[in-house]
């Protein structure tokens, strides 16, 4: 299968050392098990992140002043079609929070004294970042209240990506009834993880409820998000994640398609090929016009982000469609697939499973259509803020 990356329009933006981490990772990953990269919780292990590390796979789109790889948004989709070969979008979930949303935040938000201490540990995959976003209630309760020279946090947060293995918790909570981010060490007092959830899909990484009480942090550690400028600075650092979101559920898309056009030819039913029944034979076709459609889109969206553009609204409505185009095509091919295909050892359902777990990542898909139309209602006014 060509990678998504071979396409012309993408493949001119990859240079040599594109072309030596696409290689190297792809053999990391390629040759990856998963089974021997997680621990007893079925999660990727600290060690395994470690090792991430020591390979060189941590950080690749972080500036090089930095002590990240310096290929951009470009090294980024390099590490996610390598991913995509251990057949578990938790993978890429788990590396997107880790860099381009918990890393990037870090390395352009924090004070330069915090950015320097712990982002260099991250790109070593010493230690992990999660953000800490949702809460039970589905509002924002989380609090913190300067104390002097400290911040006390008091914060309940749920689905967290990489919560249980996280050493920093950005934690999005009110402080003088702004939105802020503040960086909370999980090792100080009061932090705990009060629960790690059991997930149909995406099971590589964890997913953890964390609980913060009274936990007293440095006031450097906080990252306000007042002002629509630093607002819009979170969202372009969410738009570039939930962009490789995209492309994840493209990449799935595309290996179900190279998987169900040959078993639908050689699978006869009632005497002929399944492909060859006209109510499938249309389904695929359209399945293939979907697979053309996303990639137009990521396209798109990649020559944004890399010109700078404002893209909110663009990658927030793509975001939608990849992933509910790739739902329901993974439910068809298991229903292709006939009984077998509501057997978990199918590769069809497993990549059911799998995508489910994009719905909700950066965003539901109902959240999604609102981000996107909010935004292109709002264009002009933003775009004259630059």
């Amino acid at each position: 299968m060509r990678g998504l990356l071979d396409h012309p329009a993408l493949a001119r933006h990859l240079g040599a050392e594109h072309h030596e981490l696409r290689k190297r990772a792809t053999e990391v990953f390629g040759s990856a098990d998963l089974s021997a990269w997680t621990g007893d919780g079925g999660y990727l292990s600290k060690e395994t992140w470690g090792e991430l590390g020591r390979a060189g796979l941590l950080g690749v789109s972080l500036p090089r002043e930095l002590g990240g790889g310096g290929l951009g948004l470009a090294g980024a989709l390099v590490l996610s079609e390598a991913a995509s070969h251990t057949g578990d979008l938790g993978i890429s979930l788990g590396l997107h929070c880790q860099v381009e949303i918990t890393g990037q935040w870090l390395a352009t938000a924090h004070e330069e004294e915090v950015r320097d201490r712990h982002l260099p540990e991250m790109i070593a995959g010493r230690r992990i970042g999660c953000a800490a976003d949702t809460e039970p209630d589905g509002g924002m309760t989380s609090r913190a209240e300067l104390d002097g020279d400290e911040v006390v946090v008091h914060a309940r947060k749920l689905y967290v990506v990489n919560g249980a293995n996280a050493d920093l918790c950005f934690v999005t909570c009110r402080l003088d009834g702004a939105m802020t981010t503040v960086l909370v060490e999980k090792d100080r007092p009061g932090v705990s993880v009060s629960h790690v959830f059991d997930k149909l899909g995406t099971r590589a990484i964890d997913s953890a409820a964390l609980e913060l009480d009274g936990v007293r942090v440095p006031a450097a550690n906080v990252a306000t998000k007042r002002g629509v400028r630093q607002l819009m600075h979170w969202n372009r650092v969410m738009t570039t994640a939930r962009f490789l979101m995209c492309a994840d559920a493209c990449l799935l898309h595309a290996r179900l398609l190279d998987a169900i056009l040959p078993y639908a030819a050689r699978r006869v039913v009632d005497g002929r090929p399944l492909a060859s029944w006209p109510i499938n034979r249309h389904a695929l076709a359209a399945a293939a016009a979907d697979q053309a459609l996303m990639q137009a889109g990521l396209i798109d969206a990649f020559e944004r982000l890399e010109r700078g553009a404002n893209a909110v609204a663009e990658v927030a409505g793509l975001k939608w469609l990849c992933v509910d185009r790739t739902t329901r095509f993974a439910a068809l091919c298991a229903e292709l697939h006939g009984g077998a295909g509501y057997m978990w050892t199918s590769d069809f359902l497993r990549a059911h499973a799998q995508v489910l777990g994009l719905k909700m990542a950066g965003g539901s898909s109902a959240t999604m259509r609102a981000i996107a139309g909010q935004t292109l209602a709002y264009r002009e006014e933003l775009e004259a803020l630059g």
